[in-house]
């Protein structure tokens, strides 16, 4: 068990350095026992710290993709209808207190630093007889205390890997929500999206209901069994004219500003409303936000039909086709496997007026490289600059460079291994009509922000930063 010594008159540094002391495999990749033993872990420690995850509504939501957005955007929906609303999230893009939010405030230094000491005597009255814990079941379980200590009334908490063995699989929800699923983890959670979906299905409950926006039609089959075997109701999310969905949505017109869309629900239609993230991948998380909205106002929340409309109008969430510069456009996004970066393109294309593509792109080498590649070959891009982030899990830029040059030999490809240079390459190479697009990981794109954020050419406010530790 990591840190013996007296934590009672912690800074946040040296909160912020105990919780990175234990195992951490987001940075790793590696899991240094067995995941089944994850859930009774985390409960003990929960239990140690009078299992706060009870003193309020949860609502769970997994997912390969769009899960942290439809997270925020529920979470955004609840502030405008005047509940006080946590958010759990990970990864963080600059400081690890953006994975504890209360109403949409990122949790400060002090609050860390006052509640690291709790959670490490709860640790300690646990003992051993569990394994060791890892970094993220410490920071769930310290998220999980600033929510109850903050009053917080209902929380959204966002799975961080797969579902069924994850940390946050403690809750009991009022809603769950399972968003698009498609291949990602494959060592961890199956190499089949029926092995994904059932792994990404552990988070259904008996009773609750499940909002489903997942469409591949092996998943939503896995999905469905394990509703039905548990009593869950289902409610699935997809575009109009989709069979079997209780909501529907159409995309309608969109700018670098944001879009509008339509929405069918069991209990009516909600016209021309206004989404401030862009791309029709996050109309379709806007429905299932929607969706579980509507569900939490079944279960007794004061939700109407102005707050939903206001909390999509003013949602924020970073690195999610994130504008922070004109002419050159630059774009920043956190597209990490084939299906994001697909849904990146048509967005590109569709929000944005340009000449050339310039991609700045620098990936971790656990992710499907060769299925990335494929798809910026087929995407009209003009220049690829390949770089690495200082993570232990980047992929060489010299290996996307060499894959690139395989199956996408007709795109000018330079290779920058430090991302800063990369940026500053990338620019160089813009026109003004040109657009230049940074992808490939949320480490990429935090790293990116970080850099534009100190550039002349960036508006003020377009980027917040509030704090870095890494």
């Amino acid at each position: 068990m990591s840190g013996t010594s007296d934590m009672s008159d912690l800074n946040y540094g040296d909160a912020l350095a105990w919780i990175y002391s234990f195992s951490d495999t987001e940075r790793t990749g590696q899991f240094v026992r067995d995941r089944e033993d994850n859930l009774p872990r985390e409960r003990a420690l929960l239990a140690a710290l009078g299992n706060p995850q009870s003193a309020y509504g949860v609502t769970h939501v997994a997912g390969t993709k769009g899960k942290g957005s439809t997270a925020a955007m529920v979470a955004a929906i609840l502030r405008s209808a005047g509940v006080r609303a946590g958010l759990y999230s990970s990864p963080d893009l600059h400081t690890f207190r953006e994975r504890i939010r209360v109403d949409g405030a990122v949790a400060s230094e002090a609050e860390v630093a006052q509640l690291a000491p709790i959670v490490r005597e709860a640790l300690t009255r646990t003992g051993d007889g569990y394994g060791p814990y890892i970094t993220y079941e410490v920071a769930t379980a310290l998220a999980f205390l600033a929510f109850r200590e903050a009053g917080v009334q209902h929380a959204v908490v966002e799975v961080g890997l797969g579902g069924r063995l994850d940390a946050t699989n403690v809750v009991q929800p009022l809603v769950t929500a399972i968003t698009s699923i498609s291949y990602d983890h494959m060592q961890v959670l199956g190499n089949t999206l029926a092995e994904i979906a059932r792994e990404k299905a552990g988070i259904v409950k008996p009773g609750v209901p499940l909002i489903c926006s997942a469409q591949a039609p092996e998943a939503v089959a896995t999905i469905a069994g394990i509703c039905a075997a548990r009593g869950a109701p289902l409610l699935r999310v997809g575009p109009a004219g989709a069979p079997d969905c209780a909501y529907t949505y159409r995309v309608g017109e969109g700018d670098s500003a944001g879009q509008t869309f339509d929405v069918t629900t069991p209990s009516g239609e909600y016209r021309a409303v206004a989404l401030a993230l862009l791309g029709a991948h996050q109309v379709e998380n806007a429905a299932a936000a929607i969706a579980i909205a509507e569900q939490l106002r079944a279960a007794g929340l004061l939700i109407d039909e102005a707050a939903m409309r206001q909390g999509l109008r003013d949602v924020r969430w970073p690195a999610r086709l994130q504008v922070v510069a004109r002419a050159p456009w630059v774009v920043v996004d956190g597209a990490h496997n084939a299906d994001s970066f697909a849904k990146l393109f048509v967005a590109l294309r569709r929000h944005f007026r340009f000449a050339r593509l310039i991609l700045v792109l620098g990936l971790m080498a656990d992710k499907d490289l060769e299925g990335v590649v494929r798809e910026i070959a087929s995407a009209g891009v003009a220049q690829v600059v390949t770089t690495a982030v200082a993570h232990p899990r980047a992929a060489p830029p010299e290996q996307l460079s060499a894959l690139l040059q395989e199956h996408a030999p007709g795109i000018a490809l330079t290779t920058t291994p430090a991302s800063n240079d990369a940026m500053a390459e990338a620019l160089r190479l813009a026109q003004p009509g040109d657009l230049v697009c940074v992808a490939g990981s949320l480490y990429l794109a935090g790293e990116a922000l970080r850099w534009c954020a100190t550039r002349p050419e960036v508006p003020a406010g377009a980027i917040e930063i509030a704090g870095v530790d890494h």
